[in-house]
């Protein structure tokens, strides 16, 4: 076999027999996730849930009952069911939610108590929270399907100020807000600064870009304080005006993108 003779000037190389077989059967970019991850990309639930629905048997991938959460499918051909129900591609959705106390964020409860999503309703099917807040704290609590969103909001690098209204046992000293302000020493860990507001004697506001178990209470017990009530009023430049409590609504793109600016800023600095 003659092979072609290049013409003078041109770059054009013969492709050699090998690399055309080569480029014929090069492998396709793998789409499949694993089963747990898909579960959570859908906004059915986290991932760590997922994982246990999976396990107790209760997911399906076209009609076959899969158990290993690391078992591949494709988001795009695949029907995943939960109890026999087929999770829908749901459009993108971010909500906030003003928590009254006493609800505990939790899909479901042992102890018969009332969650997030009994206030959700039908809609709570699709999303999760971004984040806790416990059965005694109530406020401002984000939930979305989006689960980039999600991630992006609960990394500690992106550093999100949330603001607490903190109601206090006994009046606030200067000095306990002075070491609010530098960062204080908690359990052997060192807190970032956080930034302190005197309402009155007994109440203050208190913004923290850390999102550590309990972390208010914490601090607050460390230099001998009791909480009598604590609610989150802020997310980054988002608050409660015109959620009541025990209600939600739809965030707009622009309050969602506001969000994610803060998490920018912090992050730059």
């Amino acid at each position: 076999m003659k092979l072609r003779r290049c013409t003078r000037g041109s770059n054009k190389q013969p492709i050699a027999p090998e690399n055309l077989l080569i480029s014929k059967f090069k492998p396709k970019h793998d789409r499949t996730v694993s089963l747990a991850r898909a579960l959570s990309k859908l906004g059915f639930t986290s991932r760590q849930q997922a994982i246990r629905l999976i396990q107790d048997g209760r997911v399906t991938v076209n009609g076959i009952l899969q158990k290993n959460p690391a078992y591949r499918c494709d988001l795009s051909k695949n029907r995943i069911a939960v109890d026999s129900v087929i999770i829908p591609k749901n459009e993108i959705v971010y909500i906030a939610m003003n928590k009254p106390i006493d609800v505990v964020t939790t899909r479901s409860d042992e102890l018969d108590r009332k969650t997030v999503y009994d206030l959700l309703g039908d809609v709570g099917k699709w999303v999760f929270p971004i984040g806790r807040l416990d059965k005694e704290t109530s406020g401002l609590l984000l939930f979305t399907n989006d689960t980039r969103f999600g991630e992006r909001l609960t990394n500690p690098i992106s550093k999100i100020p949330k603001t607490y209204r903190v109601e206090l046992n006994k009046p606030t000293k200067l000095r306990d807000v002075e070491i609010f302000e530098q960062g204080m020493i908690l359990d052997g860990e060192h807190l970032l600064p956080a930034k302190v507001k005197k309402l009155d004697d007994h109440t203050i506001e208190l913004t923290i870009v850390e999102g550590k178990n309990r972390q208010i209470r914490r601090m607050c017990t460390a230099l001998g304080y009791a909480v009598s009530s604590l609610e989150r009023i802020k997310i980054g430049k988002l608050d409660l005006r015109g959620i009541a409590c025990g209600m939600w609504r739809y965030l707009s793109n622009t309050e969602v993108d506001s969000i994610l600016a803060c998490s920018i800023q912090k992050t730059k600095k």
